[in-house]
């Protein structure tokens, strides 16, 4: 509960520090998209009225703000409660799936990037935005590490010291950015 309020409430940040990185990532999108962890609906704004929107958050804490936003955005919303390890759709059956600030957050991100190779047709889309761990001998990864546990409590899970980047770059796909 607590997680759903304080990310609902970090929205306004949040949009102020992604806007432009999400809606470049969001431009040119088909139909039907799968969001990863779409939380209270940050990301909604940066859809197009009538998508169809497959939302795969396992918190079920955030789904009544959730739909209340897809609602006023005008978004067709499929909500499903569970996690990226575990995904419920047919292999090669969506074009496009993004996801953000939530590797960081599951306990096996090799996994739910496995899961959204198998959903991806040929020559489908994966975006996502990520933080990742600072390079050694950094102020900013000392910071990560002194205040790792408080974060990992307050942001579902998220773990500052993962090499989200790595694991990106060994994930399997045609091209990482």
């Amino acid at each position: 509960r607590f997680n759903a309020w304080f990310l609902a409430a970090l929205d306004g940040y949040m949009h102020w520090k992604y806007a432009d990185i999400k809606a470049g990532l969001l431009r040119d999108l088909p139909p039907v998209v799968v969001e990863l962890g779409p939380g209270p609906g940050a990301n909604l704004r940066y859809l197009p009225r009538g998508t169809r929107l497959i939302a795969i958050e396992p918190n079920r804490h955030m789904h009544p703000i959730l739909q209340r936003r897809a609602a006023e955005f005008g978004i067709d919303l499929d909500l499903r409660g569970l996690v990226g390890e575990q995904l419920d759709l047919p292999a090669e059956s969506v074009d496009f799936v993004f996801s953000s600030l939530v590797l960081c957050t599951v306990d096996q991100p090799e996994r739910v990037l496995s899961q959204v190779r198998r959903v991806l047709r040929p020559g489908g889309r994966f975006a996502c935005v990520e933080h990742v761990e600072a390079p050694p001998d950094s102020p900013i990864r000392g910071i990560q590490h002194a205040i790792r546990r408080p974060w990992r409590w307050l942001f579902e899970g998220c773990d500052l010291c993962r090499n989200t980047g790595a694991t990106l770059q060994a994930s399997g796909f045609s091209r990482v950015d």
